[in-house]
């Protein structure tokens, strides 16, 4: 079985979190994120971790992205770096690609972007929590 390549592009707790788990599992994890201290923080434990400015075009076309299976954009809140990240993964050629959505409209245009997963973190956790609670004695 070949190793699995995962971009992550923001790191907030919801990017963190992931990064940190794939690499635990020893998938080979690219990081993105415009902070350096937040990169600087994380290439401790990520394949590696690069600070660029993902609402430049330019940025992304300098990044070796072109042969990793799936790209994780961990944006909720700010849209425009979303969506951006998401179209320069699909241009470089990720195969797979997952976005958090941060709010319904925005869900609506990742998915009119194509984007094989759109997931809301937040929603699914609460739902969790409200299925564990109904199913307390």
């Amino acid at each position: 079985m070949m190793n699995k390549q995962c971009v992550i592009v923001g790191l907030g707790k919801f990017g963190i979190s992931i990064a940190k788990k794939l690499s635990d599992a020893d998938i080979e994890v690219l990081a993105i994120d415009n902070d350096i201290k937040i990169i600087e923080k994380v290439s401790k434990y990520v394949t590696k971790a690069i600070c660029i400015d993902v609402t430049s075009q330019e940025a992304w076309e300098s990044l070796p992205i072109k042969h990793f299976d799936i790209g994780v954009v961990c944006f909720g809140e700010n849209i425009t770096a979303s969506i951006l990240s998401c179209m320069a993964l699909q241009e470089a050629g990720v195969k797979y690609i997952i976005a958090k959505a941060g709010d319904r409209f925005h869900k609506q245009v990742l998915e009119k972007l194509n984007i094989n997963e759109v997931v809301f973190p937040e929603e699914f956790i609460g739902e969790l929590t409200a299925k564990k609670i109904i199913a307390m004695d």
